[in-house]
């Protein structure tokens, strides 16, 4: 008796799982579909929302062309930017790691980089042991009716199990944050200390990643651990980091750099040694109402119709610099400068951009920094930005704007790269 008693229940909960998934796919394939849904019509957090439905949908069926259909109707010009922006938002506010989980998948699907979204992918769960299956999925002497036959058997041994033993699939995702790790985007010395005076001990090639050990006082250096256990150092600014870096210790007792003969006539430096990192961002604005097409009519606030990325790019001078080519991170759209303007170049704004120099006049590569953060999202600006330019005077003030989802997708920037030598 107790043995049919236990039967009942595990097809009780077989039915219960299947129904879920069963709504949450026709969910995600035919309830955008009962209301033709435009951007200007859902606030950011309604839009937030939508997104995650498509994605929760997509993770479950696995259908992507009907998953980029449903985003389309948003009319986003970057689909992969949008889901990205969705979740760093959702990340934010605590969502559960299944909604998490489930916009990584599609971002990633989209065209994301894969580093950026490791920390939301969990790892693979183990199916359940062969001894729990007969308790998880026992046999029953009749089969269930027609109706309820389709639902039962999209329900695997390993659905099943997480219902069952809720523990047994959450534990193993619990895994420690990747270790923090140097990417080399360019071939590049290593050095036996923290600065240039130090001997070059190895070297890095692009796309090389290798650990972190520890850092300087400053931050601005690496200790890391070559592959053949040879400890060196390399410039912050000349590579790329993945992980979190907040635990690495400072390194102790760091040698000084080598004496270095003193020549009785040292010869006259005919040109400086040249910077590691060769642009630099010297300035980032968000224009003001009246600057992008609106005005102020009392407290009341117009928006205007512009959505312009402007920029400058300039010597250790100051002086404009043309034929230098600059890169749209996200939409992947390189500008040359002298195009809009002495040193200048433009770009048309979608959800949001970020900014780096890529090659120089004579069309050498170059190592730039990035200006990042330039969005159309009043929500996904700072308060400094939006007081700088003139929209709000206070936090509090700048968070009604916000609310009131003021302008979204028409704001504008400027920024301006130096060259450093």
């Amino acid at each position: 008796m107790k043995k049919q008693k236990r039967n009942a229940w595990l097809i009780a909960i077989i039915g219960v799982i299947a129904g879920f998934l069963m709504g949450l796919w026709a969910g995600s394939q035919f309830l955008p579909r009962l209301h033709p849904t435009q951007l200007s019509d859902l606030s950011g957090e309604q839009q937030d929302q939508y997104v995650g439905l498509v994605a929760l949908g997509y993770d479950s069926t696995g259908d992507f062309d009907n998953a980029v259909e449903q985003l389309n109707r948003l009319n986003a010009p970057n689909l992969e930017l949008l889901v990205s922006g969705v979740l760093e938002r959702a990340a934010r506010q605590g969502q559960t790691p299944q909604q998490l989980s489930a916009l990584a998948r599609l971002a990633l699907k989209l065209g994301a980089p894969q580093a950026a979204l490791a920390r939301y992918l969990p790892t693979p769960t183990p199916l359940p042991s062969p001894t729990a299956t007969p308790t998880m999925v026992p046999p029953t002497p009749t089969p269930p009716p027609a109706s309820s036959a389709a639902p039962v058997a999209t329900a695997t041994p390993q659905e099943v199990a997480e219902v069952v033993q809720p523990t047994a699939t959450t534990e193993p995702t619990a895994t420690p944050e990747p270790k923090p790790m140097v990417v080399a985007a360019k071939t590049i010395n290593v050095r036996g200390g923290p600065g240039t005076a130090y001997p070059v001990v190895g070297s890095l090639s692009d796309g090389d990643n290798v650990r972190i050990v520890a850092k300087n006082a400053a931050g601005d250096w690496w200790q890391i651990r070559l592959p053949n256990e040879v400890l060196g150092w390399v410039y912050d600014a000349i590579v790329s980091i993945t992980g979190d870096t907040g635990g690495i210790p400072v390194a102790a007792n760091i040698a000084p750099p080598p004496a270095t003969a003193t020549p009785a006539a040292p010869p006259t430096p005919t040109q400086p040694p040249k910077p590691d990192v060769d642009f630099v961002v010297a300035s980032v604005r968000l224009w003001g109402p009246q600057e992008n097409g609106g005005y102020f009519d009392g407290p009341s606030l117009h928006c205007g119709e512009k959505r312009q990325l402007r920029v400058k790019v300039v010597d250790a001078n100051g002086q404009p610099l043309d034929g230098v080519t600059v890169l749209g991170i996200y939409s992947h759209v390189e500008q040359v400068t002298g195009s809009k303007g002495p040193g200048m170049a433009e770009w048309i704004l979608g959800d949001g951009d970020g900014l780096r120099v890529v090659r120089a006049a004579d069309g050498s590569p170059v190592v730039s920094q990035t200006a990042d953060g330039l969005v159309t999202d009043p929500h996904r600006i700072s308060d400094e930005a939006f007081i700088a330019a003139g929209f709000c005077s206070d936090a509090a003030s700048c968070q009604a704007l916000r609310d009131g989802n003021a302008c979204h997708g028409h704001y504008s920037w400027d920024v301006t790269f130096q060259r450093t030598y």
